[in-house]
Parts: C-alpha cells; structure tokens; sequence
C-alpha cells in the first residue's frame, strides 16, 4: 500500500469562482485533511481479514525459513508481516512481526537491537492486554539477560512468564518457560535441579504432540548427563534428539546435536567417530545464514 499523498483532481469544467463550487472544494479539502491527520500522514489504515490472515501467513513462512536455516529469508517475511501489520494497525502482528525480527538478530548476537525490539513487543501487548504474547515477549527478553551472563534478571523474566503462561493455561509456553529455567539451574551448576525442569518440560511436550521441543528437552537433558560425567546417558539423548530434528528437517537443531554427538564421541577416544559427525555439522552449518 502506497504511502504517497493522493491528489484531489477537481475538473476544469467548474468555476471555482462560484459560491457553490467553493464550498464543495472546501468540504473535499477538509475531509482529506482529516483523514491525512487520522492516518498518520497519509497512510490509509484498513483493518481487515484478508490483511490479518496475510500477516499471519507471512509469519508462519518466516518461523518455516528460521526452522529451515536460512535466517535472511526469514527476517524478509518478518519484515514484511511488520510493515503490513502497521499499515493495517493489526497489533498483535506488529508484536509477532517484531518478536520474530528480534530473535533472529538474537540468534546473531545482536543483543542489543533484539532487546530493543522485545521491549518494544512488552509494552504494545501490555497495552493491547494480550497476556500470552506478553508473555512471550517477557521470556525472549529473559533469553537475552541469559545469553548475557545476567542469570538473576533473566530467571526474574522468566519466572514472570511461566506464571502468566499458567494463570492463561497455555501448555505450550508453560513448557518453554520451564525448559529456560532448567537451563539457568545448569549453567548455575544445579544439575538435578535442572534435570527436573527438563523433564517436566518434557512430559507437557510429549502430551501436546511438541516435537520440536521434545528435541530441546532431550539435548539439554543429554547436557545434564555430560556434565554429570555419564557420557553413555548423555550420547544416547543426543542421538534421540538427532532422530527427531532429522524427522522434523530442523537444520539448525541437526547441526547442535552432530556437534553434541561428536564431543561425546571425543571424550570416549572415538575420533574416527567424532571427525565424522563434526563434518557433517560443518557441512549442514554452511547452509545456515
């Protein structure tokens, strides 16, 4: 949708001079002024199905491209969903649009930018009183503080999504949340404690069909077990979650859990073994950007 001014073409044939036609002009020019004013300089805002259900198509094709790798991809898609969402004035996809384009420049390392973006995503569901995606855009924040050695403010964030993921009943999101904790508790060192929380986050994704994030839970509990120093225990989650990012055609999951595999295959002495699966890591990697 353009955002260019649209001229009001008044034809030749009428004399402007005249009382009547006068007045005519004055209401179309004062009517354009107002809408010009209403829609925040010249941008016509629609609010429709049809623009809702594209938004919502263009941010199921971004997450298709993020689980497929290509990060570029997805961030156009997102991108797009963003610009349309604003033209529409269709908030919650403004807030899946910028939560998408946030956790890609996360998965960048651009934290800062993403951190902008999540505290923007906050504030517009706070005021929209969508709880779920405020709760989403709660726990991406916490995602940051964790990846920046912050764990108190990052388990403070996540603690407050997981409750209002429990007070709305949403299974799924009470399953990330629980899985983020877990993985502040073994960066902490409290390896059963962390070993809980995976396995409670397991039996949700196992209950809601999640396979994606049964993939999650059996890495991290695979984590939990190497750094127990039970390399066996550890090798064997690796490889069931191998299987499902395989099913599932997840490059960027297949790719963690070769890398995982390999070390294990290290530690034992297997470096036939270990070569191997790193190879294939660094292979799958050179698809990821």
């Amino acid at each position: 949708m353009s955002n260019r001014r649209q001229k009001i073409k008044i034809s030749r044939k009428y004399k402007v001079g005249s009382r009547k036609i006068k007045t005519i002009y004055f209401l179309l020019l004062t009517s354009y002024f107002l809408l010009f004013l209403s829609c925040g300089g010249g941008k016509v805002i629609k609010i429709s199905p049809e623009g809702q259900r594209k938004v919502v198509s263009l941010i199921n094709q971004g997450h298709k491209y993020y689980i497929d790798g290509n990060l570029s991809k997805a961030l156009g898609y997102y991108k797009n969903a963003l610009e349309l969402s604003h033209t529409i004035d269709f908030q919650e996809g403004v807030v899946k649009g910028l939560n998408g384009i946030g956790i890609i420049k996360y998965t960048n390392g651009d934290t800062d930018e993403a951190m902008k973006d999540f505290e923007t995503t906050i504030q517009i569901s706070e005021k929209i009183n969508n709880k779920i995606l405020l709760s989403d855009s709660i726990g991406n924040a916490g995602k940051v503080f964790s990846s920046r050695g912050d764990l108190e403010k990052a388990m403070e964030f996540y603690q407050q999504s997981l409750t209002i993921y429990k007070e709305v009943g949403y299974e799924e999101g009470k399953a990330i949340r629980l899985n983020d904790i877990g993985m502040i508790y073994k960066k902490q060192g409290k390896l059963d404690e962390a070993a809980a929380l995976f396995n409670d986050s397991l039996k949700i994704n196992e209950s809601v069909k999640s396979k994606s994030e049964i993939a999650v839970n059996l890495n991290n509990l695979g984590g939990v077990y190497e750094a127990k120093g039970d390399l066996n225990k550890a090798l064997e989650f690796y490889k069931k979650a191998l299987e499902i990012d395989k099913e599932l055609e997840y490059r960027r999951g297949i790719t963690i859990d070769l890398k995982n595999i390999a070390s294990i295959y290290k530690a034992i002495g297997k470096t036939e073994e270990a070569e191997d699966y790193k190879q294939r890591a660094e292979k799958i990697y050179k698809f990821l950007k």
